[in-house]
């Protein structure tokens, strides 16, 4: 079970991570920038920028621990080093809405523009904070910066593509959060060895995408004039297919079961005798290695089946993988259902992004894609919370198991749920704005 060690020693994964970001930035130059000019290099900047999304919490996560040992004299400051993972979450959860009314009012370029220079600026602030209560006051407008740009790169992808193009570069952004995970989370454990600061620094990463998006991002054809856009009322949500709901309750399920890993495997893993922050940020990011790989090639398995079919699918890779986990007492078995869980989560975020894009109506794409954002993000923060119940009657590695079951149980449902046309679209279902 051992047969995955071999990567984690503290030579071996960073020579991988620096062969991947080159091979990714050598594919990117050649197959979009030099090739297409402004139009692959628009391309590329939308990909890169989801590299800062969905893993942008977890980016400090090999550090919690240290950073609960450095702020151990205040109370709950084990708490306190979870918040500092999870409060982004929350932020982007409570101000998605809001981000989405105004892509679709001031337009998707300056909020782009805008909130990758958020990024950079809140993202930094652990690295020379001291108070622990002003850094989660900066993880807070992180969250912010990571809502606006997810839902601005969401929507632009939903405007600049149709089709088979749309769910192909859909695949690839999912590929790409991926990407931005296994290289971010393994090079925050690395810095964390030196010091709990270093892996802020990280996020200053944006600075560099703000440039490309200033360059080659332009503003898409509005759907609908400026008096037409205006906060929802009840018109707005009667013109919501009814299916967008519960794309949504799936989201907000779908990341609660996917922080688990960010946020409960760094303390299991520090238990394991011997192990660094090198090696708990590696086998975090082990996850993203092998989502790459069903990411990457969503496009086919969407081809051949439904998006209930792709979600019972990723559901069950997931249950695999937490089993494992459940069952683990070493650190080649933990991170080998890591990597297979990873399988799954690598599908999740193209299938639901694309399955809110296909249902959403253009006039209002940014505003639903924002709530979408909500959904994904509250799951998120509200992982360690809806868990602490079964952690308190049981442990860690049994709440795995019985998240493991639950999910089983869902994609048996969806499946169910499927066969008895549930998920339908009616003509009338999708709302005037279509």
């Amino acid at each position: 079970m051992e047969l995955v060690v071999f990567y984690f020693d503290l030579r071996g994964p960073f020579l991988f991570v620096v062969s991947a970001i080159k091979n990714i930035f050598v594919s990117l130059y050649y197959n979009d920038i030099r090739m297409h000019g402004r139009e692959g290099l628009k391309r590329t900047t939308l990909l890169l920028g989801s590299t800062l999304t969905v893993m942008a919490g977890a980016i400090i996560a090999p550090a919690l621990p240290e950073i609960s040992r450095v702020y151990e004299h205040l109370p709950r400051a084990e708490l306190l080093s979870k918040l500092i993972l999870t409060l982004p979450a929350l932020f982007i959860a409570l101000l998605g809405p809001l981000a989405g009314y105004f892509i679709d009012r001031n337009g998707r370029r300056k909020v782009l523009l805008f909130s990758l220079f958020l990024y950079a600026l809140a993202g930094t602030t652990g690295a020379y904070l001291s108070n622990i209560y002003l850094i989660l006051a900066g993880r807070a407008f992180l969250g912010m910066a990571v809502g606006a740009m997810m839902t601005a790169i969401v929507t632009l992808i939903g405007d600049y593509y149709e089709g088979k193009a749309r769910s192909t570069f859909m695949g690839y952004q999912a590929a790409f959060s991926s990407t931005g995970g296994l290289v971010f989370i393994s090079t925050g454990g690395f810095l964390a060895d030196y010091h709990w600061r270093f892996p802020f620094l990280i996020y200053a990463v944006s600075l560099i995408i703000l440039f490309m998006a200033w360059l080659s991002v332009n503003e898409p054809v509005r759907q609908r004039s400026l008096e037409q856009i205006r906060l929802p009322g009840k018109a707005f949500f009667r013109s919501i297919p009814r299916q967008v709901f519960w794309v949504y309750a799936l989201a907000f399920f779908s990341f609660a079961v996917f922080y688990m890993i960010p946020v409960q495997m760094p303390f299991m893993l520090s238990a394991l005798e011997g192990t660094t922050n090198t090696q708990v940020g590696i086998a975090i990011a082990t996850m993203n290695i092998t989502a790459m790989l069903t990411a990457f090639n969503y496009a086919r398995f969407k081809k051949r089946m439904k998006f209930t079919s792709v979600m019972a699918l990723v559901y069950a890779l997931i249950a695999a993988g937490y089993i494992i986990i459940s069952q683990s007492g070493t650190y080649g078995l933990m991170v080998t259902g890591i990597m297979i869980s990873g399988l799954g989560f690598g599908m999740q975020m193209a299938n639901i992004n694309l399955w809110l894009v296909e249902l959403a109506p253009p006039g209002i794409r940014g505003t639903l894609v924002g709530y979408l954002n909500t959904f994904i993000f509250l799951g998120m923060f509200a992982s360690p919370v809806l868990l602490q119940p079964l952690v308190s009657l049981s442990s860690l590695y049994t709440s795995f198991f019985l998240v493991a079951i639950i999910l089983l149980l869902t994609g048996t449902l969806l499946v169910y749920s499927d066969r008895r046309n549930a998920w339908d679209v009616s003509t009338s279902d999708l709302g005037a704005d279509r």
